[in-house]
């Protein structure tokens, strides 16, 4: 009766450490995806970063060379499609087939 007890509490024993081993594979699997992943997004980020740092080197440039004027103008009409009073701009709406 003893030995049948003994072997009870040893297959609980056993089982519960597997079970732990499992659970703490599982977790260091998830957990190494994660820094993969975030590892990732920070190399995204530094290289955004490093983009910006190269835009506005170029910027502070134009700046200190008095090309702003122009550069204003620039942005003026090509990003926000502002024109010179009485000015008149054309697009092409043809379609090319």
């Amino acid at each position: 009766m003893a030995e049948k007890k003994k072997r009870k509490h040893s297959f609980i024993v056993s089982f519960c450490i597997i079970a732990l081993c499992a659970y703490f594979a599982i977790s260091l699997i998830t957990i190494h995806r994660e820094i993969k992943e975030t590892k990732a997004e920070i190399a995204d980020v530094k290289a955004s970063y490093d983009e910006q740092i190269a835009e506005n080197a170029q910027i502070r440039k134009r700046i200190d060379s008095g090309e702003i004027d122009e550069y204003v103008e620039k942005v003026a009409r090509d990003e926000l499609g502002y024109v010179k009073p009485g000015e008149h701009v054309y697009y092409e709406v043809s379609v090319n087939d």
